[in-house]
């Protein structure tokens, strides 16, 4: 009677341990999986907050051709476009900021240059200055555009 209490208890005994460690071992799992989902969801998270500043960017940095384009093409230089080139490019490099806060060095040192280079023909005027100047204006920005444009879809894949 006694060693068939033993193996009985033996029996309780080593199946609550067999269980606990089949609890404890999907806790585990259960927890790692959710410390996935967690790093994943707050990656995607950061990506979408980087696509729309990268947007506001290039929004500003659109917004500073056509100021470039009205003073290069259009000959505007009065008190309002003036008004409007500062705000456009202190707008511009706010968002270059921002960028530098929240992306690559690489995609924000193609930011930067694009905002220079946006920065200088509104101020200086392309530097071929044969008609039409609006076409002028674009063809100086395109490069670094491009650039910009290619190190931020590198980035996002």
């Amino acid at each position: 009677m006694t060693s068939t209490t033993l193996v009985s208890f033996l029996g309780v005994v080593l199946g609550g341990l067999v269980s606990t460690a089949a609890q404890y071992s999907l806790g585990r799992a259960s927890e790692r999986a959710e410390v996935r989902r967690s790093a994943r969801e707050r990656a995607e998270s950061r990506r979408n907050e980087r696509v729309a500043h990268l947007i506001d960017f290039l929004s500003a940095v659109q917004e500073a051709e056509r100021v470039a384009v009205d003073r290069h093409h259009h000959d505007l230089a009065d008190e309002e476009w003036q008004a409007r080139a500062k705000q456009s490019i202190d707008r511009m490099w706010v968002a270059q900021k921002t960028i530098h806060m929240l992306c690559a060095s690489e995609v924000n040192d193609a930011a930067r240059d694009l905002a220079y280079d946006v920065q200088d023909v509104i101020r200086k005027g392309p530097t071929d200055p044969g008609e039409p100047r609006d076409e002028r204006v674009w063809a100086y920005i395109r490069p670094s555009r491009r650039a910009f444009l290619d190190v931020v879809r590198e980035q996002l894949e």
